[in-house]
């Protein structure tokens, strides 16, 4: 079977400089501007994206399943990319748009824009994340495929971390509501367009064998994985404790340090560290264990993240300099994840004879969906619960609460990863195996 070149490689890429565009700024940015911008209370925010994270427990593998069933002449997955990206960039404007309605109608606004931005985004992300498995059957191409999305959705992130409060600035001109709003229109316009490059540029190669068996039956196959429940776990831990500082950062600048403008230089040297880990990841593809070097960068990270408690907030560089390298740990670990849904589809049929691709894809990226919107309610509990004010002088329990998201809540989502991460089946010589046998399966 033909090899990915050095265009597609970089083709598959861009789906995630796309989808990172609105996710990141999703992630980073629409907390502090439900609360601090648009006027909903903390508690009200976090109940929200529990309740989308509900939705996504039901849309996401619901969009696995169709997706494995579906074929057309333009593949299985892609299809979805080419004409889902218009509405899922129509949503995202306006997610960030601002009707001035009263409190009860603003919230429910609130709510749809939200919601429908989530499905919008399931129906893409869920069948761009499975193109790997059919792209290429070879676990270390899969690898270098997942270390390009990887360092192209951190480059996004670094866009968005470094540009956002710069562009909702100039284009607001004071006026932040409209700030953001146009702000997003430009992301989402670079988004649409990416993601028909990246349509373009990608082929899938392996045909489905066989006719598809029923979803009841698919589940019954997928619930037998023990690769998948680690990963299932994985994606929790990974986006609802260790995430906690890209959602609370804006908070922790502005009433922590007193200067919501160094949040910028926070969020830029996270990305810089998710860059660079990225880039050793793939110096690692051929060669290191995804299991070990996994588990290892995230007791690194958990080190790491927990000095942040105790640093004092003048000392800027240094909490720059401290996130820098947890997120360089934890760019080293995304990618690795993202490889590990590839081998657990293989893990699949190598033991029951199955390929369960969507399904597989689907739910694991529930599980990071499902960890965000726990890190939201985390957020948002918190700081209902000692007594948040938006826009006031926070009382001294606020301000705790907000450094203890920023450092020891991260540090235990790290350590538990890790330990979770000891009952994942597949090492390297599992995997070598497992690709042996499964070629000659194949080949027959």
């Amino acid at each position: 079977m033909e090899t990915l070149n050095l265009k597609e490689k970089l083709g598959y890429g861009l789906g995630d400089l796309a989808s990172t565009l609105i996710f990141a700024t999703v992630t980073t940015f629409l907390m502090y501007f439900y609360t601090d911008v648009y006027g909903l209370s903390a508690a009200a925010v976090g109940t929200l994206f529990f309740v989308a994270r509900m939705i996504d427990a039901i849309s996401d593998p619901l969009m696995g399943a169709i997706a494995d069933r579906t074929q057309t002449r333009w593949g299985k997955f892609r299809p979805y990319i080419l004409f889902g990206a218009l509405p899922l960039g129509v949503l995202a404007v306006a997610t960030f748009t601002t009707p001035d309605w009263a409190p009860n109608l603003k919230l429910v606004y609130a709510y749809i824009t939200y919601i429908v931005l989530m499905l919008c985004y399931t129906v893409v992300n869920i069948p761009y994340s499975s193109l790997p498995t059919i792209m290429s059957p070879d676990p270390k191409e899969r690898t270098q495929l997942a270390s390009f999305r990887m360092f192209c959705g951190f480059f996004a992130m670094l866009v968005i971390s470094g540009a956002t409060l710069p562009l909702v600035n100039y284009l607001g001109a004071g006026n932040q509501q409209q700030g953001f709003q146009y702000a997003m229109m430009i992301f989402a316009t670079l988004a649409v367009v990416l993601f028909l490059a990246m349509f373009s540029l990608t082929k899938e190669r392996i045909k489905p064998v066989g006719n598809p068996a029923s979803i009841k039956h698919d589940l019954s196959v997928v619930l037998r994985n023990r690769a998948w429940w680690v990963l299932l776990l994985v994606g929790v831990l990974c986006f609802s404790f260790t995430m906690l500082p890209f959602g609370v950062g804006m908070y922790y600048f502005r009433y922590n340090v007193g200067n919501t403008e160094l949040a910028t230089g926070f969020f830029v040297s996270g990305n810089i560290g998710m860059l660079i880990g990225v880039v050793i990841t793939g110096l690692l593809a051929r060669k290191a264990c995804k299991k070990q070097t996994m588990i290892y960068a995230q007791f690194i990270a958990a080190l790491l993240v927990s000095t942040l408690y105790w640093l004092p907030t003048d000392n800027i560089v240094l909490v720059y300099g401290i996130f820098l390298l947890v997120m360089t740990a934890q760019g080293v670990s995304v990618p690795i994840m993202w490889a590990m849904v590839a081998d657990a589809a293989d893990y699949c049929e190598w033991k029951q004879g199955k390929r369960v691709i969507g399904l597989t894809t689907s739910s694991v990226t529930f599980s990071h969906k499902f960890g965000m919107g726990i890190s939201g309610v985390i957020s948002g509990v918190m700081l209902s619960m000692f007594g948040y004010q938006a826009g006031e002088v926070q009382n001294p329990q606020t301000l705790h609460s907000i450094l203890l998201m920023m450092s020891i809540m991260p540090a235990i989502g790290f350590l538990a990863n890790a330990a979770v991460l000891t009952l994942y089946p597949i090492n390297k010589q599992v995997s070598e195996q497992m690709q042996k046998e499964l070629a000659a399966i194949r080949a027959e």
